[in-house]
């Protein structure tokens, strides 16, 4: 099974066209280590050569339709991305023996709230909120007028009384709504807070929170907010300590690096080998901040499996015989 997966990846690899476009793009990255983990060094400076067990994450294909993206197997996402991991060293493991990491590629779409609905009941609330304020308007001057007039306004058949029945009526829709928007709000919030877990937008947003951002020093966090109730491309990818993974069943999360895109205007199987080269410049490090980046897109369509035979590792190739 190990050797059919090896297959896999590599012919996914070969398939994979590339084209240049004139159009821009803005990536998001964040990146973070866990439990410890440190990239081992070579004598060199440079990074040891790390191996890993590869596992199929979660995939969420988003709320519409989008070819671009349901088509997509998890072969060739697991295709692309080994090989910008072995650009920094990390390599597929030949067994069980030598796997560092469990590795474990999340993909998909994100489902942001739906602004739709929310903008649509707001006309509702105003609505009741219109006719809670006039019926309000309309009971104290029927109040008024009533207890200046002496006559029986406050009665059970008096128009103080039914200006009364009205107004509170009329509150009682507005509670209503209230109660709905606060339902909305709720919703909104949470797909908010997923997103922002899921794409590493959590600790950005909590940085720019702050009162300077009402102080028109600019849109950052705004910004923030309306990628996460927008529609995103992503991935995710997690590497666990393997050992732990196998001996105890429990996952020791030792680095993850998420990168993601806005959906509209793109295409996810077009541009997901520039966000997973933007990605592999963190994988097994720290990133400290969101890194954004706007600038030229590269693409990459992502083609058919094909098997096209074994390309072995020369470093674990033997010795070459002396023939002397």
């Amino acid at each position: 099974m190990k050797t059919t997966l090896r297959f896999a990846l590599w012919s996914t690899l070969t398939a994979a066209t590339a084209s240049a476009s004139n159009e821009r793009i803005v990536t998001a990255v964040y990146s973070h280590t866990y439990n410890g983990y440190q990239r081992a060094k070579e004598a060199d400076g440079s990074p040891k050569r790390e191996y890993y067990a590869l596992a199929k994450g979660s995939f969420l294909p988003g709320a519409s339709v989008d070819n671009s993206i349901d088509k997509v197997k998890f072969p060739q996402v697991a295709g692309l991305t080994a090989q910008f991991l072995a650009l920094r060293n990390f390599h597929l493991a030949p067994d069980a023996n030598h796997a560092d990491f469990l590795l474990v590629i999340a993909w998909g779409k994100t489902l942001p709230f739906n602004d739709a609905t929310y903008r649509a009941n707001m006309g509702n609330y105003f609505s009741a909120l219109n006719q809670a304020n006039t019926a309000s308007k309309n009971m104290k001057a029927a109040l008024a007028q009533a207890a200046s007039g002496g006559s029986s306004g406050g009665g059970p058949e008096g128009a103080g009384f039914q200006a009364r029945v009205l107004a509170q009526e009329a509150q009682n829709a507005l509670d209503q709504e209230n109660f709905i928007m606060k339902m909305f709000e709720d919703s909104r919030r949470d797909a908010d807070q997923f997103n922002a877990k899921l794409l590493g937008y959590v600790d950005e947003i909590n940085h720019l929170d702050t009162p300077a951002r009402f102080g028109g020093v600019g849109t950052a966090y705004n910004d923030l907010i309306d990628d996460l109730e927008n529609e995103r491309y992503f991935f995710v990818i997690s590497a666990y300590d393997f050992q732990t993974a196998v001996k105890t069943g429990k996952r020791k999360l030792l680095w993850a690096t998420r990168v993601s895109v806005q959906a509209q205007g793109n295409k996810f199987n077009e541009a997901a080998a520039l966000m997973m080269a933007k990605a592999s410049k963190y994988f097994g490090q720290d990133s400290g901040r969101l890194m954004q980046e706007f600038e030229r897109e590269g693409k990459v369509t992502l083609g058919d499996l094909k098997f096209v035979g074994v390309v072995s590792d020369p470093k674990n190739a033997p010795p070459a015989k002396d023939n002397k």
